[in-house]
């Protein structure tokens, strides 16, 4: 058995995880990214890999055009989360009712990890934006087990992560709840590497403990991201990091050709940030966070009416959040210096000398930046609103 159309492969795991015969490994290619690897010895042509692949053979059956709502969780928990904190509000419930979640985590190298978790201090590891593709590893299986065996599972990741699981477990349960991403994209773990290894460059004998790529100490919404990383000595903050700045030009080749970034969606539920919401209604944005959810099936509407009366939410619609959230019907197309910044990357070129070489701020937002408050907020509001004719 031959892995084909290796360049397409999302690296989702299912072949690994359906293979009897353990013949598949999950390995990082050349660029950094998880691909199946088949062992000829172990394997036994059954197919099965070829079967359950999602490429090219996924097919939703969620909404067309799911209803949408603004989410705002407690204070307390959307300090801790990348925007309004909807995925905690639906682990909690889960958690409540004796299930079990599925999510992503930081391991002890920081590397991204999908993680069983059966309590809130385990969910709570799951919180914050990992820009990195993340190892499903053995959890599919872990999630059929639970599943057959009666317990209620909510499974997140990526909308290709979502198919994936769905294509291993070929059929439907009524006990599993799927959320999946507005995506942008999965970083290289090269991409990652590379950083790590720049910003320990000059911290002598430190160890890095745990990195949120979305933090709050930046006012959600204020136009950048802060990075910040925890090590052994210490809590570093880095405003406007360059990490975020290149993800366009690390992230997976499949991405570019992704099938899942469209309606309707792959999960019964899809999260993300309520980007332009300044331009829908500014009374909403508080500055410490504002999810959108898509309800994309019946069992996500289902879900949703179960935990809403706990928290803040107000229907929006679908044609204005998609205007500002492309990813929920389209991927992202890369950059044409891709494989020249891979190369460099791999060179061991810190991201502050890429910048110089493939970071060109268009003239007139260079412009905008230096305008008053007040000329900013004229050309915003005033203008960029303006109706088209």
């Amino acid at each position: 058995m031959q892995v084909e159309n290796k360049e397409n492969c999302s690296g989702c795991g299912a072949c690994y995880n359906i293979c009897p015969k353990n013949a598949i490994t999950m390995k990082i290619d050349d660029y950094g990214f998880y691909k199946p690897v088949i062992d000829s010895q172990k394997c036994v042509n059954c197919g099965l890999c070829e079967k359950i692949c999602p490429l090219d053979k996924f097919k939703s059956n969620n909404f067309e055009q799911p209803k949408v709502f603004a989410f705002m969780n407690t204070d307390e928990v959307r300090l801790k989360s990348s925007s309004g904190g909807a995925f905690s509000a639906f682990a909690d419930y889960i958690l409540k009712n004796n299930g079990v979640i599925y999510g992503v985590i930081w391991d002890e190298n920081i590397t991204a990890v999908h993680f069983r978790a059966t309590n809130s201090e385990d969910v709570e590891k799951m919180h914050g934006s990992k820009y990195v593709q993340s190892n499903t590893n053995d959890t599919f299986k872990q999630a059929k087990t639970d599943l057959d065996n009666g317990k209620f599972v909510l499974y997140s990741g990526t909308p290709c992560q979502i198919g994936g699981l769905k294509a291993f477990l070929q059929k439907d349960y009524d006990n599993l709840l799927t959320v999946d991403l507005i995506c942008h994209g999965a970083q290289s773990l090269f991409y990652l590497d590379n950083y790590k290894r720049h910003f320990l460059k000059n911290k002598k004998d430190e160890k890095i403990l745990s990195m949120n790529f979305r933090s709050k100490a930046t006012p959600w919404g204020s136009g950048y991201f802060t990075t910040t990383t925890v090590t052994d000595k210490g809590i570093y903050n880095s405003e406007k990091d360059l990490y975020t700045a290149f993800m366009d030009f690390s992230s997976n080749k499949s991405c570019a050709s992704c099938q899942f970034a469209r309606l309707p969606r792959t999960a019964d539920i899809t999260i993300g940030d309520f980007w332009g919401v300044d331009d829908y209604d500014k009374t909403m944005n508080d500055g410490k966070g504002l999810s959108l959810i898509l309800l994309n099936s019946e069992k996500g509407t289902k879900y949703f009416e179960l935990i809403k009366d706990n928290y803040s939410s107000k229907e929006v619609p679908l044609e204005f959040v998609v205007r500002y959230n492309s990813n929920i019907i389209k991927p992202t197309t890369p950059p044409p210096e891709r494989e020249e910044f891979f190369k460099d990357i791999k060179k061991g070129k810190s991201l502050q000398k890429c910048k110089s070489k493939y970071y060109k701020e268009p003239l007139s937002i260079a412009i905008y930046r230096l305008l008053p408050q007040f000329a900013k907020d004229f050309i915003k509001y005033k203008i960029l609103k303006r109706p088209k004719c």
